[in-house]
């Protein structure tokens, strides 16, 4: 059309210029009558000019290489949109082959696929998974015990999934628990769904279990495993059979939990302050460089009727450690009294006090202490670590006296032990150990028991079994 239009223009400024000749005039036909054909001539042309022009560029310039669509996700499923037709149409067939078409194209519209929807599968929390990973871990067996013992806080959904056992209280069971359930020696249980979801912080044990609570006066521990509350009641009742006449101190090496009966009650320390002392000495020649080599001559105001070594004729010269094995395994008052006197006692109260014991030795060889007292000064017999730590537990083991603590210890259970009796009742009937464990400790027991009488010995080692037996089970952290 717009062709076209130039063509008439084209042709409607020649007739302005070129009048028309007189002969053209005297004729009777309208000169409209030649304006179609010369517009056609015109157009024809201009046609051809425009197709060589057309045909010259196409063998001058190299073809345009294709260009790359972007892949596009169109969904089968639906109808291909309708394309509108060109508005221009090609002015001839050769310009339709020969020029690129001037219509716009329309791109199909892109239509998202649409994945079904499913309902999600709700996560499966078991109980131990504190932190809900979907696995029950010995991480979280781990950061049970830390709350039971007060290192961190859980939340109150915490505190119900590392409720193992349902009982409305965490303690070292369940950490137990979870732990098993990590390594897979119990099977997973499930919490349920839409089970407490407070996120509240607990700051101390979840819904603490009742402590234990001693029924007779004089006893008392600090441990609150219900574990073993069972064994310490029995405990409780056994000693309270025996009333004020019998006391103990038990403590393990880590002074974690302590058990107790009557443990303030004084006594003469009798022949186990021996233990101690010898301890005491050893770190003083340590210190000093004295050798165990060095000897001692024998005295007659020395002598204790009775004892090994007061049968030896005054003026004999002994080596401190042959005294020092009759004073630990034969429990001789002569060996020990020319140590005393030769060591004599300040090493030995400087120990007491680092230690936090209140025994004191003045001028005489014993004293006078209670067991929770003594307990104090056979734990820093325990710690110490110096040269003759080997030769002082060896003496100790090896003692003669071993029908008392050690007697009630399981076979196969190191105890090293230091006993100590008296001439009568007053006096006291006592024995003091060092029980290797898998977790050690300390136990004293002074009595006013007559050491004449075997039966006598049996509750030495029926409280040293029951606590060996609570040691045993007993949580520790």
């Amino acid at each position: 059309m717009l062709k076209k239009s130039i063509c008439l223009v084209l042709c409607g400024c020649f007739l302005f210029l070129f009048p028309l000749s007189a002969a053209a005039q005297e004729t009777t036909e309208h000169p409209a009558a030649h304006l179609e054909e010369m517009s056609e001539d015109i157009l024809r042309t201009v046609t051809e000019s425009e197709t060589e022009r057309s045909s010259e560029a196409a063998t001058i310039l190299p073809p345009s290489p294709p260009t790359a669509e972007p892949v596009r996700v169109v969904d089968p499923s639906a109808e291909a949109p309708a394309t509108e037709p060109s508005s221009v149409p090609p002015a001839s067939e050769a310009e339709a082959t020969t020029a690129p078409s001037a219509a716009p194209t329309t791109e199909p519209t892109e239509v998202p696929t649409t994945e079904p929807t499913t309902a999600p599968t709700p996560k499966v929390i078991c109980y131990g998974d504190l932190d809900e990973n979907g696995n029950v871990s010995t991480g979280d067996a781990r950061e049970v015990l830390r709350f039971c013992v007060r290192l961190r806080t859980l939340t109150g959904r915490q505190c119900r999934l590392a409720d193992m056992d349902k009982s409305g209280s965490i303690s070292s069971s369940d950490a137990r628990a979870v732990l098993r359930t990590a390594v897979r020696l119990t099977e997973p249980q499930t919490f349920p769904v839409g089970t407490y979801t407070d996120d509240t912080t607990v700051y101390a044990i979840f819904d603490k279990r009742k402590p234990y609570t001693p029924s007779h006066a004089g006893f008392s521990t600090n441990i609150q495993d219900p574990l073993v509350f069972d064994a310490l009641r029995e405990l409780e009742n056994y000693c309270a059979s025996f009333g004020r006449t019998l006391t103990f101190y038990y403590t393990d090496v880590e002074q974690t939990y302590y058990i107790q009966y009557n443990s303030n009650r004084v006594f003469r320390t009798q022949c186990t302050i021996k233990a101690p002392y010898v301890k005491s000495m050893l770190a003083y020649m340590e210190a000093n460089h004295i050798p165990l080599s060095t000897q001692l001559t024998l005295r007659n105001s020395q002598k204790w009727n009775g004892h090994p070594l007061s049968d030896y004729p005054a003026g004999t010269r002994f080596t401190i450690q042959k005294l020092i094995t009759h004073t630990l395994r034969y429990s001789d008052n002569t060996s020990y009294q020319m140590l005393f006197d030769y060591f004599g006692n300040a090493h030995f109260n400087e120990t007491a006090r680092k230690a936090g014991a209140k025994l004191r030795l003045g001028s005489y060889i014993f004293g006078e202490t209670t067991a929770a007292d003594m307990a104090k000064l056979f734990l820093d017999l325990y710690r110490y670590d110096g040269i003759y730590r080997d030769f002082l537990f060896n003496e100790m083991e090896n003692n003669t006296s071993r029908n008392r603590i050690a007697a009630g210890v399981p076979s196969g259970i190191r105890v090293i032990n230091k006993m100590g009796s008296g001439s009568n009742m007053t006096l006291g009937y006592h024995d003091t150990a060092v029980i290797f464990t898998e977790i050690p400790c300390v136990l004293v027991i002074y009595t006013t028991f007559n050491f004449d009488r075997n039966y006598d010995k049996v509750p030495f080692r029926e409280v040293a079994s029951r606590l060996v037996a609570i040691n045993r089970k007993v949580e520790y952290f």
